[in-house]
């Protein structure tokens, strides 16, 4: 059995260690480096039993190099070796195994030509290791494919040949054939069957051209070919078959879960394990399933996203399911690159952000604008939930929240500074974002750049402070706040934190219809902030670009 697997320029992996003593679950998204792991043990068995067919276990200084063509990489699929190497760079790979027997092996795998690399183990391998200990026979069983129509007879050696080519569907038949030749794994697939999916196997007939392998669903005369069977069916199948055919091996087995209904999933998983035990293999397993994640002990599962590792205890398997269940595939490849995330209430919160920070000319503008990691979030608990399963990818993730002034209504405090790896909430005093907008000289520009008339702007703010403060008063208060605009009078910011003044339906809307300017979507008023200036940008603006600064380390 494996009990740790060191991967060092493997593919996605340039230094990556894997914790697989006992059946082990590798748990994660698509697209995170679970296939690779176990390509990576594959490929080390791979590379070791050729290796051992040169008889030669004579140190010297280094132990003699063996040729490996790309066609017999089975392992992996690959147009040319180029893309064995991480990032493709043609650096040694090494790929070690510790057994829980004690023993320790280290492959080299060294790069020559697109179509060739050279394979050995490294010199602190024992020579005796080498010789007969280092017996893992590892085989790696991707995703399932559909059967083919006929199959013929094959030898293990071209089993194998199909196997690394990913076409487990097409040795399905064969893995019957040589069950059926071993009583004792044939009743056991055929009872597992027949439990699971209440189909009686029929023995293979196997003297033609092609292999006959039928199925009865039970109390019927009705025979079946299995690739009539359901995808469910025939995977399950493939899955057994390998493991009552491949006793005392490490079976790597790629998305076992695939094309089975949710019901199914967790007591195929709780047979497999069973038969493995049985049979005295190692199950290594990489699936995104929530049902088996739910259903393995936290011991045996481990996380893979940017790095692997393992889980502590079931509070931490509930949040990877949370987070699998939450993040999408982009937020796990942002999360993988980025300072930190932005929780915001929506895409123009974003957009006059961005627009505001180029005014300023502020540090965070090239972040806002060429990566930023912003996600809409109605409330703090979600926010909080999205950034507790981020943490499963990157535990140093730092969030920051930047909620409207309708957001203290939540009744949760702001932050009082920032922290970096943390999650941060800040609050605006005015009522939503939109509301920084509303600047005498920074609308004048907008409507008269777009042929309004800029002239009814007065009188459009006298109406909405009579409306406000009372009839007779919105005079005064709009002459004051067009003669000092940075420094408003106080009652200007008492309306625009007013929630029945809204400045995207209540306040901005009236204003542009009165000069002209009719139908402009709240989702374009970022437009109005490009005609500000530096000086027109509330300092309350500033200060929240600064915190967001700060608090991701820019």
């Amino acid at each position: 059995m494996i009990r740790k697997v060191t991967i060092k320029n493997f593919k996605r992996y340039e230094n990556a260690e894997f914790l697989l003593e006992g059946p082990v679950v590798l748990a994660g998204p698509n697209n995170m480096g679970k296939t690779t792991a176990l390509q990576a043990i594959a490929a080390w068995n791979l590379a070791l039993n050729r290796w051992r067919e040169l008889n030669d276990y004579n140190k010297r200084n280094g132990y003699t190099q063996a040729p490996m063509a790309r066609q017999a990489f089975l392992p992996v699929p690959l147009r040319n070796f180029d893309w064995l190497f991480h990032q493709r760079q043609r650096k040694t790979i090494e790929i070690e195994v510790q057994s829980t027997e004690g023993w320790t092996v280290t492959m080299e795998l060294k790069p020559d030509s697109t179509e060739q690399i050279y394979i050995r183990p490294t010199p602190s391998a024992d020579p005796e290791v080498l010789r007969t200990k280092a017996n893992v026979n590892a085989t790696y069983v991707p995703p399932m494919t559909g059967l083919s129509i006929e199959e013929p007879v094959y030898t293990r050696a071209k089993q194998d040949q199909l196997l690394g080519q990913g076409k487990p569907g097409e040795i399905i038949r064969n893995l019957l054939v040589e069950a059926h030749g071993i009583n004792d794994a044939w009743e056991a697939l055929r009872k597992s069957i027949r439990d699971l999916f209440r189909c009686e196997l029929l023995p293979p007939n196997s003297i033609g051209a092609d292999i006959v392998c039928e199925y009865q669903p039970v109390g019927t005369d009705l025979r079946l070919d299995v690739s009539a069977a359901g995808s469910g069916m025939q995977q399950v199948l493939m899955l057994l078959a390998f493991l009552h055919m491949r006793p005392a091996s490490v079976l790597l087995l790629d998305e076992p879960d695939a094309h089975l209904h949710v019901f199914l999933q967790d007591v195929i998983y709780a047979e497999l394990r069973s038969v493995a035990t049985r049979r005295n293999s190692q199950l290594i397993i990489a699936t995104h399933s929530e049902v088996i994640i739910n259903s393995v002990e936290p011991e045996e599962l481990m996380l893979v996203f940017s790095t692997p590792r393992r889980l502590a205890d079931k509070v931490a398997r509930t949040r990877l399911v949370k987070s699998l269940r939450t993040l999408t595939q982009a937020d796990v490849m942002l999360a993988l690159g980025t300072k930190g995330i932005l929780y915001l209430e929506g895409s123009t919160d974003w957009k006059l952000l961005r627009e505001f920070a180029r005014i300023l000319q502020h540090p965070l503008h090239a972040w806002l604008s060429t990566e930023p990691f912003w996600k809409p979030a109605t409330t703090t608990q979600q926010a909080r939930e999205h950034y507790e399963a981020l943490q499963l990818i990157e535990p140093a993730m730092t969030a920051v929240q930047l909620v409207d002034g309708d957001g203290k209504e939540q009744g949760v405090p702001p932050s009082e500074r920032p922290e970096t790896g943390k999650f941060n909430r800040i609050v605006f005093k005015r009522y939503e974002v939109e509301s920084y907008l509303v600047h005498p000289g920074a609308l004048k520009r907008y409507i008269d750049q777009n042929d309004g008339k800029s002239e009814t702007l007065r009188d459009s703010l006298v109406t909405m402070f009579d409306k406000y403060a009372g009839a007779g008063s919105g005079a005064n208060i709009v002459d004051a706040f067009i003669a000092n605009p940075a420094e408003p009078p106080i009652i200007v910011e008492r309306l625009l934190a007013d929630k029945d003044y809204k400045a995207r339906s209540v306040v901005l809307p009236p204003i542009l219809s009165a000069a002209g300017i009719h139908g402009l979507h709240y989702t374009r008023y970022h437009e109005i902030a490009e005609f500000m200036h530096p000086e027109e940008i509330h300092p309350e603006v500033r200060e929240k670009l600064d915190f967001i600064k700060e608090a991701f380390g820019l």
